[in-house]
C-alpha cells in the first residue's frame, strides 16, 4: 500500500519536534494535520505545492511552507511539489506562463526573447506583467487540477479496498 511505504519515508512527529531549524515557525508547525497522511492534508498540500511551483518567485518552498501551515495542508507533499519547477523546468514553464499571459495582456510592444545576450532586469521590465498573470493562471489551473486528481484518487482507491474486503468476507 503506497499510504505505508510514504508513513516509512516521511518523518515522525517527534522527531519533527527535536528540528531546530523547523522551531522558526514555533508551535504552528507541530499540527498533526500537517505531517499525517489522510485524504484533505494531502490533497490540500498537494495542491499547495502545484500552485507555488508556478509562480515565479523566489523562496517557493517558504511560501508553500506557510500555506501549509495556514491551510493544514501536508507540509512534506506541499514542499515536495514545489520542485515541479526546478532548474530544468524553469525555462519552459515561465514561457508558456509568459506565452499564456501576452494572450490575455496584449502588450503594445513586439518584445522577443533574444537567445543571443539575456540581460535578466532589462527582459523581466518588459515581460514581468504577462508572465505574472499567466504564472498565476497556470497556478490555479495546476493546483485545482492537483487536487481533484489527488481526491478523485484516493476515492477510487478506498472503494478498492472495499470491494477486496468484500471478496475476502464472502
Amino acid at each position: 500500500m503506497i499510504k505505508n511505504v510514504i508513513k516509512r519515508l516521511f518523518p515522525k512527529l517527534d522527531s519533527v519536534k527535536e528540528e531546530k531549524i523547523l522551531k522558526i515557525f514555533g508551535p504552528a508547525v507541530l499540527q498533526a494535520n500537517l505531517w499525517h497522511i489522510n485524504k484533505k492534508s494531502v490533497s490540500r498540500g498537494f495542491a499547495i505545492g502545484a500552485f507555488c511551483a508556478f509562480l515565479p518567485i523566489p523562496g517557493q518552498m517558504i511560501v508553500a511552507a506557510f500555506l501549509a501551515i495556514t491551510f493544514a495542508g501536508n507540509l512534506p507533499f506541499s514542499l515536495i511539489l514545489t520542485w515541479i519547477s526546478n532548474p530544468f523546468t524553469y525555462t519552459p514553464i515561465f514561457y508558456f506562463s509568459y506565452k499564456i499571459g501576452k494572450f490575455f495582456i496584449p502588450t503594445g510592444s513586439n518584445y522577443q526573447l533574444d537567445d543571443k545576450e539575456i540581460n535578466l532586469l532589462s527582459d523581466l521590465m518588459h515581460i514581468w506583467e504577462p508572465l505574472l498573470l499567466g504564472s498565476l493562471i497556470l497556478a490555479i489551473i495546476g493546483s485545482t487540477l492537483t487536487y481533484i486528481i489527488i481526491r478523485l484518487y484516493w476515492r477510487y482507491y478506498v472503494i478498492k479496498i472495499w470491494e477486496k474486503r468484500k471478496k475476502i468476507n464472502l
